[in-house]
């Protein structure tokens, strides 16, 4: 599969690809690339500089460097058109060179921003939970809180803005509480994924509990022209199910973004399918 916008910002490449290891390619050790992964490799070495035939007929032709995540270690792996027609890449993949993913790990390749080919593996499972954490919002939703015993609820909320922050080396985007807790009025304090999902009266602000949560992530928003930080992007939500856009398995996160989507009908201009990219939940194929 091709990378999504979330990979490409994850592992700051150009393009990338990315599939699951079967049985088989372990056994036989080699991978046969297909669309954009053989369009990767070949725009990459050249068409003419990659070996046609069997790699014994020219070692020296068909072994070619890759740089191995997350070390960049340069490695050889032999990659050859098996055919005359040129219409099969394969890649052989050996422990001896340095890299075997193992049946059912996700492989990915990718080209970063120095222009190295990369060459990885992952297990599934953190394969899906790639940057799914948000350091932020920890302290976002306290910021959201004290807004509330502040100001209360106002009756407009600001006009959203695209404003960034830095912290040392570090640059991001800045939340405006008052359009959160706006937004949480706006949805009655109450879970968007399902209103009867109880929570409790908070200690600080004597109002039902919940979280603000943005549908499209703040971390996107170097890709897009207007604020991500706006009402129609802001969600309510119960503790748990907050927890489940981050950490829940694919089919969880997805049945949390569908049960939203639909309500969202200013952000209806990304397909479902691009909103399970944001999350990292497309399905394996």
């Amino acid at each position: 599969m091709k990378f999504q916008l979330f990979h490409s910002r994850y592992f700051d490449a150009t393009n990338g690809a990315y599939s699951i290891v079967t049985h088989r390619e372990e056994y036989d050790s080699q991978i046969t690339l297909t669309d954009t992964e053989a369009e990767m490799v070949i725009n990459y070495f050249g068409i003419n500089n990659i070996q046609l035939g069997n790699v014994n007929s020219n070692k020296i032709k068909a072994s070619k460097p890759f740089f191995l995540y997350p070390t960049l270690q340069t490695i050889h792996l032999n990659l050859v058109f098996p055919k005359p027609d040129k219409h099969e890449l394969r890649l052989y993949i050996s422990k001896q060179a340095g890299f075997k993913p193992a049946s059912g790990q996700i492989w990915f390749l990718y080209t970063n921003r120095s222009n190295q080919l990369v060459i990885g593996a992952l297990d599934q499972n953190l394969w899906n939970d790639l940057d799914q954490i948000d350091s932020e919002d920890e302290t976002y939703l306290e910021e959201i809180q004290d807004e509330i015993i502040q100001t209360g609820i106002v009756s407009q909320p600001p006009t959203p803005t695209i404003a960034t922050i830095t912290v040392g080396t570090r640059t991001t985007f800045k939340r405006n509480g008052i359009i959160a807790s706006f937004a949480l009025a706006k949805a009655d304090f109450l879970c968007e994924v399902d209103k009867d999902h109880n929570t409790f009266i908070s200690q600080r602000t004597n109002l039902p509990y919940s979280e603000s949560h943005h549908f499209v992530p703040m971390k996107f928003q170097g890709d897009f022209s207007f604020p991500l930080d706006c009402v129609e992007n802001i969600i309510s939500l119960c503790p748990t199910c907050h927890r489940g856009f981050h950490h829940g398995i694919i089919d969880h996160k997805k049945v949390l973004i569908e049960k939203v989507y639909d309500t969202r009908k200013a952000l209806n201009n990304f397909g479902v399918e691009e909103m399970f990219s944001f999350y990292n939940s497309l399905t394996l194929s």
